[in-house]
């Protein structure tokens, strides 16, 4: 795969085409290029070490929740069901 996945998509496409469209003319992957942009644009991207520090912050409240939980029911009187 290629580091741009922008022309990785094209090349994908061009290859799907009929013959007689190949090669994709630089007008259309211009025209193709600009949408992509913009569609792209409109997404919140973040960086993976970021994506993974938040996933390993969350892991740990995760962890720290479930010990919470697991200390305040054995703090808490048991009751039978229905009370």
């Amino acid at each position: 795969m290629k580091n741009n996945p922008f022309s990785f998509f094209l090349d994908q496409l061009e290859q799907k085409l009929p013959g007689s469209l190949r090669p994709m003319p630089a007008e259309i992957r211009a025209a193709a290029r600009a949408m992509m942009d913009e569609r792209l644009a409109k997404f919140d991207w973040v960086p993976r070490s970021e994506f993974e520090a938040q996933e390993y912050l969350l892991a740990q409240a995760e962890a720290r929740i479930a010990a919470l939980e697991a200390k305040l029911n054995a703090t808490l009187p048991q009751t039978g069901p229905g009370v």
